[in-house]
């Protein structure tokens, strides 16, 4: 599984999921709304944790690189926080995470075409790989065989989510480009004898709100689904063509039982069959009278309906009708009414076309809308205001008809009424697009009305005026509202088509930045509290884990800041800030890195560093890495900041993890078990030494990388974790950040000089111990090789020559580190966390000393008996602080009894005065040189 993305903000699974209608509502309560309109509204105390604490224990965030932080809110996290293993699968987050990447590279590359052009070509995109994944995901949805469930609903779920978000950028694409045109100065003086249609289009070019409104209908028209018109057989075809065929046939029957044919010889032509007044009983129900004159309005005039197997050529008809008129698709409409055999009624639904003329409104003559031509002469409606009041009275007779719900719908869409439109609204997009052209009808009767192209006579007939009704502030934010509220379960569907809706809400209402707000304040108390769960917060619908919203959001907010629509800085420039580092931690929690860069690049230098400096700590392939920095250089993002938080991030993150007083009273015994049994390197060395390691890459940060090494060695040696620091030494060698002799180096400062000198101190104790293990390995060689004999002599020739370079390194080195390791660091600032080291490990190295000199006796030549009292000797001698070590970890008795058994070993081995053990002959017995004392000597010495 990928490695979590390491933040208190943790993404959970999400799928998307079918709400119960009588459960929790999902919409934002009207008193807390997502979209309320403008006008109606424990510390560890670890001396291998932190360098620095302040004096009342408190802990104190300082950078390993120096005492000046610019990173003031690193976070100190629990232990119980650290490490959890989140993670996100391709499948959660969706292929159009690349393919949007792809999109917004490619327009960042041309920073030289027009601003417009290159949104209109980001969303372009955008809307057409989503429309893709809707086609392969209605292709799964289609093609599945199975009976489970879950699944099909997952996938019916995807489904729907694609389509609604391709109407969502369709919708960007209409409204957002235009926000920031000016339309000042697009007036101009339309003539008396030019049509009205000019009136509307002049009105289009100042009016920024009836501009919005037409935009809005035009988009509400395109995603409305095509009307429901029966074609399961022949019967449904021929129902619809033959009208009231049940009626007809009604009155057929009777007139054939009921007349006299001697009377139509008598009168001829003009002979007319009379039904009785009081009309006929219908044949399905006797008991009913149905009406007996079928032009248009005999159903009203008689008040008497059809016959009772009619109502479903009524309901058809007038439902179909009124999906052509919502989708306004006005030409099939009317071609409807021809074929039910109601083609009376096509005129009238034409009649929202303006009159227009060819040659005196050429402007207008190429719209499609507009059939004029030279020959065919002046075409539309030149009283089309008066036409409205004549389809609002349709709208409002009393009428009884099956399809009554749909007739007066019908023209109360098409007169612009809400009242008698919202009736026959099944969905969401249905209430938006019945007020919103109803605010379209009024505005643009104001207009007429103030340019004095409505009569009087026409003015008397009352119409609801949309304008009067909903205000002029804050108008489509009104409308969202009304539509959400909490006890309003009439739109209820999946969390995130609920979610979908919100954003195109925002949209239409030009709300952006509030619902940004939200989203932005969600990701925060996210981070504060990782218990936290968006999606039961009732008062939006709105969930910052849901990958697909976040990632439509994210790029609405890049699309904005393009056109420069998007403030720079205050609130609304923090929370887009927010909802990108969002982005950016969901992308890293799917291993999505080669793009985090990109939209790292639109963040503020700070917020930038401090996601990167996240981020980065997940990374742990060499590729990857590479990458990275490549990417680092393409983007112009700052390299040595981030690696600084990136490090500062790892210590802060494992400091818990670390806890000195699990140190064993002698570290170094685990040196003496088998590399199966010794405490291996730990998952938070790993991600120390691999951060760290991220600055060999980089240029100039060698200073930076000593001062990491530095608090790294301490943090390995104060919890005796000496593999992770052999492992540090090996990929991390001083060699390679020092290549020369340090005083001479002139590419490092003093302060870098002595922080180097400090991490080849640290260093050199990994070399010592290395040089102890060849030792022992040897000595036990040695011994095994005794056992055999004297078969293998030549052999054991060759193991006793390596065993003296063996002695002689392993004496060098834990020499040195007895004789003066970390002395010179007794008075910096980490003196304390320095006195604690030695104190742990110098009397290990010194007793480790002694028994390699005992061993060599044993092994080489007895005179090397003789090193263990002059190790005694450095011991006891003040300045080396060796003695103290010893004193403060209790071990001063046991180095004692060792030292009188090796003076013991001394007399016995001491045969005479002898040279110095480099002047002894081949053959001849040493004596110890400690034994050679003359009295001279000691006279002077008494």
């Amino acid at each position: 599984m990928a490695p979590a993305l390491f933040s208190p903000t943790k993404f959970p699974s999400r799928k998307p999921r079918l709400l119960n209608p009588a459960g929790k509502n999902q919409q934002f309560s009207r008193e807390n709304s997502l979209l309320m309109s403008d006008d109606d509204f424990e510390q560890r105390d670890s001396i291998a944790g932190s360098d620095i604490y302040s004096p009342e224990g408190s802990r104190i965030i300082v950078p390993y690189g120096g005492e000046e932080s610019m990173y003031g809110d690193s976070m100190y996290m629990p232990e119980d926080e650290f490490d959890e293993d989140v993670a996100i699968d391709d499948e959660q987050l969706g292929p159009e995470v690349d393919s949007f990447a792809r999109h917004v590279d490619m327009y960042r590359r041309n920073p030289e075409t027009d601003v417009e052009e290159t949104a209109m070509g980001l969303i372009n995109g955008f809307q057409k790989d989503t429309f893709d994944h809707f086609l392969d995901a209605q292709r799964r949805r289609e093609s599945y065989l199975g009976d489970e469930d879950a699944v099909i609903i997952d996938i019916m779920g995807e489904t729907e989510f694609y389509k609604m978000e391709g109407e969502t950028w369709d919708l960007v694409a209409r409204l957002v480009p235009g926000r920031n045109i000016d339309l000042s100065g697009t007036s101009r003086h339309v003539a008396e004898y030019e049509s009205n249609e000019n009136l509307r289009r002049q009105l289009l070019k100042e009016s920024s709100v009836f501009r919005e409104l037409n935009l809005i209908r035009d988009w509400l028209r395109s995603i409305a689904p095509e009307p429901e018109i029966p074609n399961e057989d022949a019967t449904d075809e021929e129902a619809m063509a033959s009208g009231h065929m049940y009626t007809l046939n009604a009155l057929k029957h009777y007139k054939q039982d009921n007349m006299d044919p001697m009377e139509f010889v008598q009168k001829g032509p003009n002979a007319r069959f009379e039904y009785p007044e009081r009309g006929i009983a219908s044949p399905d129900d006797k008991n009913q009278l149905i009406n007996t004159e079928m032009d248009p309005d005999g159903p009203l005039r008689q008040e008497r309906n059809v016959a009772l197997g009619d109502n479903y050529y009524d309901t058809t008809f007038y439902k179909a009708l009124w999906g052509f008129i919502r989708k306004g698709d006005f030409k099939n409409a009317a071609e409807w009414c021809r074929k039910c055999d109601q083609a009376w009624r096509a005129p009238v639904v034409l009649g929202g076309r303006d009159a227009v003329d060819y040659l005196i409104d050429e402007e207008v003559a190429d719209d499609e809308m507009y059939d004029a031509s030279p020959e065919q002469g002046p075409s539309g409606n030149r009283r089309r205001q008066l036409w409205r009041r004549a389809c609002y009275a349709l709208a409002k007779r009393v009428s009884r008809v099956p399809g009554d719900t749909w007739e007066k719908a019908a023209y109360g869409l098409l007169a612009g009424d809400i009242e008698t439109s919202l009736p026959a609204c099944e969905n969401w997009h249905d209430h938006i697009y019945a007020q919103v052209n109803a605010l379209i009808e009024a505005h643009y009767e104001r207009y007429l009305h103030q340019n004095g192209r409505i009569s009087n006579s026409t003015l008397k007939l009352h119409i609801p005026d949309a304008v009067a009704t909903l205000g002029t502030r804050n108008v489509m934010a009104k409308i969202v509202d009304s539509l959400s509220r909490p006890d309003d379960h009439r739109f209820t569907a999946s969390s995130q088509t609920t979610a979908l809706r919100a954003v195109q809400g925002a949209i239409i209402s030009d709300r952006i930045p509030k619902l940004v707000n939200i989203f932005a304040e969600q990701l925060r108390e996210f981070r504060r509290d990782p218990g936290y769960e968006p999606d039961k917060d009732t008062n939006t619908p709105v969930d910052c884990t849901d990958w697909k919203l976040l990632r439509v959001i994210t790029h609405i907010i890049i699309i904005l800041q393009h056109l420069g629509q998007w403030p720079e800085e205050g609130q609304d420039a923090d929370a887009a800030q927010e909802v990108i580092a969002g982005y950016i931690r969901m992308l890293a929690a799917a291993e999505k890195y080669k793009i985090i860069p990109l939209y790292a690049a639109r963040l503020g230098h700070a917020r930038c560093v401090e996601v990167m400096g996240e981020v980065l700590l997940h990374v742990v392939t060499e590729n990857t890495r590479d990458d990275m920095m490549r990417s680092f250089a393409s983007y112009g993002l700052d390299v040595k900041a981030t690696l600084r938080r990136t490090m500062e991030n790892a210590f802060v993150q494992t400091e818990p993890l670390y806890k000195h007083d699990e140190l064993p009273i002698q570290v170094l015994s685990q040196f003496s078990l088998s590399w199966q049994e010794r405490r291996k390197v730990q998952p938070e060395d790993e991600k120390l030494i691999r951060t760290a390691e991220w600055m060999l890459v980089a240029d100039d940060m060698k200073e930076d990388l000593l001062h990491a090494g530095v608090m790294m060695f301490k943090r390995f040696y104060l919890t005796g974790r000496l593999d992770a620091a052999r492992t540090l030494v090996e990929r991390i060698p001083s060699k390679d950040l020092v290549p020369d002799d340090l005083e001479d180096n002139d590419d490092l400062s003093e302060e870098a000089k002595t922080i180097a000198s400090v991490y080849i101190e640290y260093e050199l104790l990994i070399e010592g111990l290395d040089a102890l293990d060849s030792w022992s390995k040897l000595l036990a060689q040695g011994t095994a090789m005794k056992r055999e004999g004297g078969t293998a002599a030549v052999r054991r020739t060759k193991l006793k020559d390596e065993l003296q370079a063996a002695y002689e390194n392993a004496e060098s080195k834990l020499g040195l580190l007895v004789n003066s390791w970390l002395v010179q660091c007794n008075h910096h600032a980490d003196s304390e966390q320095v006195k604690h080291i030695r104190n742990t490990y110098v009397p290990d190295i010194t007793m480790a000393l002694h028994g390699v000199h005992l061993a060599a006796g044993h092994n080489l030549n007895k005179s090397y008996y003789s090193k263990c009292l002059d190790l005694a000797v450095l011991v006891a001698k003040p300045s080396s602080g060796v003695a103290d070590t010893f004193v403060a970890t209790g071990r001063m008795a046991k180095y004692v009894d060792e030292l009188a058994n090796v003076s013991l070993m001394c007399l016995q081995a001491a045969k005479g005065i002898t040279p110095e053990p480099s002047f002894i002959k081949p053959g001849q017995e040493a004596t110890v040189a400690i034994w050679n004392v003359r009295p001279m000597v000691i006279r002077q010495q008494q």
